[in-house]
């Protein structure tokens, strides 16, 4: 008999936790009166707040893991909730460490591996083996170990909180009509990043073939002011987002007929709510985290995928610049093509 109070644990990070997503969609799907629970840290808190697959919602206090008075009010919160199966998605010794604490009798997790490392695997009951490539896919793999079934690909949902109204209001003004193109040229690890000056290219190459105009996404003062200097020198067929909240970013992907963008929370948001996505990639694996459903598709010409973390951070980002905005526009009017038919 299916468990009726299932924990998902998927602290960080943001783009992460909207591959996890699906994995929600899924319980809920399996068993439909069952109870959705999710540990968050705050960054990613506002796709698992006001979710309309998750039940309840409990976003971890910065350090918690190193206070003994932190670590037992988590405990006595996670208790409180009766769950009988957690899922630990990330695979860290902290998120282990949540699951444990939810007193969770079943406690699933990935064997050792990439995706199960320092101590997780000695804190789960039951271990699923890494394989599959993509990580929605290995992500809901996790639901063999509490015996319940995988929903079939056509059926894999992205549940997403709604905007706020006031947040909605802006987006639809930014957009205005239905052709609109959106960019997210940020993320957190440099190497990851395609030259920002060719997201102007590429909107004055789109524009002057289809008309189109496209936005791009920028947060905070540092990355407005680099977006607002390249939209200037394109001022027919770029323009600045608004600054948004995750779930108004969401919004405006869904509002928009194609995503262009790096390896980073725009990319798997767009994807997540349906509007066809291009990701760019030199040093992260297109297998795992490219968009999950056509029309979307990676992009790339020279691949050197990173091995750790420190690669991740340290690889020069020459391996982008390989990448023409040629090679990119192509693809952004194949996928075009293949979504209006």
């Amino acid at each position: 008999m299916p468990a009726d109070r299932y924990l998902i644990v998927r602290l960080s990070a943001i783009g992460d936790t909207v591959l996890t997503l699906p994995l929600a969609a899924a319980l809920k799907r399996a068993n439909p009166g069952c109870f959705v629970g999710w540990v968050v840290e705050k960054p990613s808190a506002p796709l698992v707040e006001n979710n309309p697959a998750v039940d309840w919602s409990y976003v971890l206090p910065r350090g918690w893991l190193k206070s003994p008075r932190t670590v037992m009010a988590v405990r006595q919160a996670l208790r409180a909730q009766r769950f009988d199966v957690a899922f630990d998605v990330q695979g860290l010794t902290k998120s282990a460490a949540a699951a444990w604490l939810s007193g969770a009798k079943t406690r699933v997790g990935f064997a050792r591996s990439r995706q199960a490392r320092e101590v997780s695997p000695w804190l789960h009951t039951v271990h699923v083996p890494l394989a599959h490539t993509h990580v929605v896919d290995f992500t809901l793999s996790l639901l063999a170990g509490a015996g319940l079934p995988l929903p079939p690909p056509a059926e894999v949902a992205f549940p997403v909180p709604p905007p706020s109204p006031e947040e909605r209001g802006r987006v639809d003004a930014a957009v205005g009509g239905d052709k609109t193109v959106l960019f997210g040229p940020w993320g957190s690890i440099e190497a990851k990043l395609w030259p920002l000056e060719r997201y102007g290219e590429l909107a004055d190459a789109i524009h002057r073939e289809t008309g189109m105009r496209s936005l791009m996404l920028g947060h905070g003062d540092k990355e407005r002011a680099r977006a607002a200097e390249v939209a200037g020198a394109f001022p027919a067929v770029l323009d600045l987002a608004p600054e948004l909240s995750l779930t108004g970013v969401a919004h405006l992907a869904r509002r928009s007929r194609l995503f262009v963008g790096c390896d980073s929370f725009p990319l798997h948001i767009a994807t997540a709510v349906g509007c066809p996505a291009i990701g760019l990639f030199g040093i992260t694996d297109p297998e795992r985290v490219k968009p999950y459903r056509p029309p979307g598709r990676a992009v790339y010409e020279t691949l050197r995928l990173a091995s750790s973390l420190r690669d991740l951070k340290y690889e020069g980002a020459h391996y982008m610049l390989d990448l023409t905005v040629e090679k990119v526009f192509r693809a952004c009017l194949d996928v075009l093509r293949e979504a209006a038919c």
